[in-house]
C-alpha cells in the first residue's frame, strides 16, 4: 500500500498565500484610511461695549470769579429763592465761557465784606451783586412791589480790591408786555435771573471774553 505524502500540495499552498495576501491588503487599507476630524462650530465672540468718552476737559481758566450777593440789604420782602436765582444765574452765565471759572460765595456779602475778600484773594475777582429799588426815590415803601428792582454789580480786583467795572441791569429790559413767563418756585424770578445773566455778560465784555453761541 503506497504511503501518503505528508507535504502540502501546491494547491493548498496557493490557497494559503492568497488568503494571507488578502488579509494583508485589508489591513493596509484600514491603516491608510484617514479619520475625518469633526469641525467644531465657532463660538461667536461678543463685541466689546465701547466705553463712554469722558467729557472734554475745560482748559485752564484765564479768569476766576467769586460771585456774592447781599441778601439782607433793603429787600427783606423778596424771597430767598429769588436771591438764590440771581446769584446762580450770574455765576452760571460767567461759567459758560470756556476760559472762565466761576464760583458762588457760601455766605452773604456786604460791599465792605466783598472788598475785604478781594484783598485776600490772589487770583479771583469778586463779583458783588445787590438788588436796588427801581423807584425815583431809590427806596421802597410798604405798598410798593418788592420785585420792582434792578441788579447792581461791582467787580473788585484781587489783592488791591480796586473796582474794575460796575453797572446796572434791569429786569424790564427782558420783559415782554404781551407774554408773561411763569416763575417756578425753585428757580426764582425769571426776569431778575435774566438781568443777572445780563450783568455777567457785561462783566465778560469788560474783560474782552467772548461767550459761545448759546441761547440766553
Amino acid at each position: 500500500m503506497p504511503k501518503r505524502s505528508t507535504k502540502p500540495s501546491a494547491l493548498y499552498l496557493i490557497f494559503c498565500a492568497t488568503l494571507w495576501l488578502s488579509f494583508a491588503l485589508v489591513v493596509m487599507a484600514q491603516s491608510g484610511r484617514r479619520v475625518r476630524k469633526s469641525t467644531a462650530t465657532p463660538v461667536p465672540t461678543p463685541e466689546a461695549t465701547p466705553l463712554p468718552r469722558p467729557p472734554p476737559e475745560k482748559p485752564k481758566a484765564a479768569f476766576t470769579f467769586i460771585v456774592g450777593l447781599d441778601k439782607y440789604g433793603e429787600f427783606s420782602r423778596i424771597s430767598l429763592n429769588a436771591y438764590s436765582g440771581v446769584l446762580r444765574s450770574c455765576a452760571d452765565r460767567l461759567d459758560d465761557s470756556p476760559v472762565v471759572k466761576a464760583e458762588v460765595s457760601s455766605r452773604d456779602l456786604s460791599r465792605s465784606a466783598a472788598i475785604r475778600k478781594a484783598k485776600e484773594e490772589k487770583e479771583a475777582y469778586i463779583v458783588w451783586l445787590q438788588l436796588r429799588p427801581n423807584t425815583l426815590t431809590g427806596q421802597t415803601g410798604v405798598y410798593d412791589d418788592p420785585y420792582n428792582v434792578y441788579v447792581e454789580y461791582s467787580v473788585f480786583a484781587p489783592t488791591t480790591a480796586k473796582q474794575v467795572t460796575s453797572g446796572n441791569t434791569y429786569p424790564e429790559a427782558y420783559r415782554n408786555k404781551r407774554v408773561r413767563v411763569p416763575t417756578g418756585p425753585i428757580e426764582g424770578n425769571y426776569y431778575l435771573n435774566q438781568a443777572a445773566r445780563g450783568a455777567a455778560e457785561r462783566i465778560l465784555d469788560h474783560f474782552h471774553v467772548r461767550l459761545p453761541n448759546t441761547l440766553p
